[in-house]
């Protein structure tokens, strides 16, 4: 029963941020708002469209913050151009240190390291938090894929 429970809560969850509802009762729970568990994992979404989904949240002006940075963390178990290329805008959009572009900039180095390659031309550009946060999870997971002047 809880599968299901959890299944109800993500789809309602994810109707909610595609109608851009943001209304929630006295009732609710802020953690179960917030948390509204691994939408990245329920095999019933295609990754193309979990995605997009995700991709639509952290670029959504209107979306919480706290739901934007969910999202961005996400998005590392996915990969792909159209991934990678929301989360290099949005590290880009937030002048490289703002808390989602530094969400952003851990799922990407995470992509690059899981994938085994990285944006050359994007890692020369990187600066600020997002850059020693990249280099931090490159140099743990992946060093060979760091430039060898930075070693």
């Amino acid at each position: 029963m809880d599968g299901i429970e959890d299944l109800f809560q993500m789809r309602n969850w994810l109707a909610r941020l595609l109608r851009k509802e943001r209304h929630r009762s006295a009732e609710e729970d802020s953690a179960a708002v917030s948390a509204p568990g691994p939408v990245w994992s329920d095999p019933e979404i295609p990754d193309e469209e979990r995605a997009v989904l995700l991709v639509c949240l952290i670029e959504d002006p209107t979306a919480r913050e706290d739901e934007q940075e969910e999202a961005a963390w996400c998005l590392e178990f996915l990969s792909g151009p159209f991934v990678e290329a929301a989360l290099i805008r949005t590290v880009r959009d937030g002048d490289f240190n703002s808390d989602l572009a530094q969400a952003c900039a851990e799922s990407l180095a995470g992509i690059w390291a899981r994938e085994g390659q990285i944006d050359a031309a994007f890692l020369a550009e990187l600066r600020g938090l997002a850059k020693e946060l990249v280099f931090g999870i490159l140099g743990n997971r992946a060093p060979h894929l760091l430039p060898p002047s930075t070693l």
